[in-house]
Order: C-alpha cells, then structure tokens, then sequence
C-alpha cells in the first residue's frame, strides 16, 4: 500500500521543486504549471500552500536566510579563548556553511546568482548577505571585547573581507569549477579557515 504523502511533506516537496527551477531554468521562466506538473499535483494543490509563485520564493530565501544566521553564530564568543580554540571555533562556522551549501547547492546558486529581473526578490537576497556581513561584524566586534582581534582593525572592513571570500569561494564550488573539484569538502573548509585566520588574525 503505497504511503499517502502528509500535508507538510508535500509542502516541501514543492519547495525542493520550485528551488531547483528557479536555479536552474530561472525564475522568470518558472511557471507554477511547471511546479505542479513535475511534483505530480494540481495547481490547488499549490495554492492550498503558497499564494503565488513570488510568496513560495519569499518563504525559501527566508527560510534560507534563517539558517544561515543561525550557523554564522556559531563563531560568536562568549569568553577569550586560545587560538587553537578560535581555529576550531571557525572551523565548525565554516563546515556548517559548506555542508548547508553542498545540501542547499540549488539555494546556494539562487544566493550568488541573484534574481537581477525580480526586484522585491533581489532586494531579500541582498538582505541575506546584508545580514550575513552583520553578524561577522557580531562576531568580531566580540573578538575585539576580549583583545583575539586587533582593536585597530575595522570590523565592516574584515566582514567584507569575509563576505567575498565564503561567495567566491562558495560559488565556484557549487559551479564545480575544476580547481575546487581536486579538494575534498573537509579539504576547502580547512584551507578557506586557513586563508581567514592568515588575513584576520595573523597567524
């Protein structure tokens, strides 16, 4: 007997599905028909979850953004702690990010890639990186607090820094640009880690 799909599994499988259209053939080609038909189900079926297209793709870049902002945090200190203990401290910020990339890669593409055509939806996506610059601005404010940074050194400086290094880095893994496909997952983290704490920390 074939398992009925619950409502939420359903909802989530629309989702998976709208994401990998948008990334992938683009939003503006994406239409709901298209949705409906490769997930087997009506176009009610659709609006009994989302309003419109612009409000399922609202709900994944927030949703999105959320996580992201909650994996940035983990490089928040509470204490002055050693060195090696701030390497390890970024190095789970940054395996957190890479695996949500490599499990989110159709998200990730939308991220970087943008949606130049859409205003409403380009403006959330700079939204998201705005608030990832945010919260490494947190995070090394906080270093500061406890003297592992430099005082003299600009935070919004060092978080765009960080910034363009996790979306160049990021988006030409996801691109499967080759110099990245030689290195294994855990591999990038270490080196992207490496190349953060050279930069930031001198060390």
């Amino acid at each position: 007997m074939t398992k009925r799909i619950t409502r939420e599994e359903r909802k989530q499988q629309l989702i998976e599905i709208a994401l990998e259209q948008f990334a992938t053939v683009g939003y503006t080609k994406t239409k709901i028909s298209d949705i409906v038909a490769l997930a087997g189900v009506s176009q009610g079926t659709f609006y009994w979850h989302f309003k419109s297209k612009e409000e399922i793709a609202l709900y994944i870049l927030e949703r999105g953004n959320q996580q992201i902002l909650q994996m940035i945090s983990l490089g928040f200190q509470n204490t002055r702690v050693p060195v090696e203990q701030s390497v390890n401290s970024s190095t789970r910020l940054f395996e957190a990010l890479f695996h949500f990339a490599e499990e989110n890669r159709f998200f990730t593409m939308l991220l970087f890639k943008g949606l130049s055509s859409e205003e409403l939806l380009q403006q959330q996506i700079l939204r998201i990186k705005k608030n990832m610059e945010e919260a490494f601005v947190h995070n090394i404010q906080q270093a500061q607090k406890f003297h592992m940074i430099a005082e003299h050194k600009n935070p919004k400086v060092l978080a765009v820094f960080i910034m363009s290094l996790i979306e160049g880095v990021l988006s030409r893994w996801v691109d499967h640009e080759a110099a990245f496909q030689e290195l294994t997952l855990e591999e990038l983290v270490q080196q992207t880690v490496h190349f953060e704490f050279f930069g930031i920390f001198g060390v």
